[in-house]
């Protein structure tokens, strides 16, 4: 390995921990959650990561953040923690394959708003998905009833789009910063 490439590497690492404590930082303050209702900030690191990286350092942002996040929250290390903490890798995936797309068309994702927004959009729904999947094995697995969180089921993704919409807003402008600034030199 070049010298070039272990600063690289070294540079990615520090950046996905940031983003990872970022995650964590984000669930915590900035939410309103209610037993039908959950909004936060958590996905941006998320985004971020994917767009500035690539898909496997959105989903080690997702699936660490949310790992952490799990286990020093009110849940704590259970059997179920890893049904909770795929979905958020899930958006890292989503997104990032958006963003290699997006690069192999010419330009990059955060150039393209409409697409950006599309597969910001499309990985909020396949988060989504996830956690409705969560959702329906760990009834399986408590033997609980699925049946009753079906009636919330259109909030949740309605919820799930509009913060992705509000959340890419905030994210396209915070993109083309950091590239101009030269923060994220080793990205591309």
């Amino acid at each position: 390995m070049t010298s070039a490439q272990k600063r690289k590497t070294a540079y990615t690492i520090c950046m996905v921990a940031m983003l990872t404590a970022m995650m964590v930082l984000l669930k915590r303050t900035i939410a309103i959650e209610t037993p039908y209702f959950k909004f936060n900030f958590a996905s941006l690191p998320i985004m971020l990561a994917a767009m500035l990286f690539g898909p496997v350092e959105g989903m080690v942002v997702g699936l660490l953040g949310e790992f952490i996040a799990q286990i020093t929250g009110p849940y704590g290390l259970a059997p179920t923690t890893v049904l909770y903490v795929a979905p958020a890798a899930i958006r890292g995936v989503v997104v990032g394959l958006g963003t290699v797309w997006c690069r192999q068309t010419g330009k990059r994702i955060e150039s393209r708003p409409v697409a950006c927004y599309a597969i910001c959009i499309a990985g909020a729904v396949f988060t989504t998905l996830g956690n409705t999947v969560s959702i329906w094995l760990e009834s399986v697995m408590y033997h609980t009833e699925f049946m009753v969180h079906v009636p919330f089921l259109p909030g949740r993704f309605a919820t799930g789009i509009a913060t992705a919409a509000i959340v890419t807003t905030v994210c396209i402008p915070v993109v083309h910063a950091l590239r101009r600034s030269g923060v994220v030199k080793y990205t591309d």
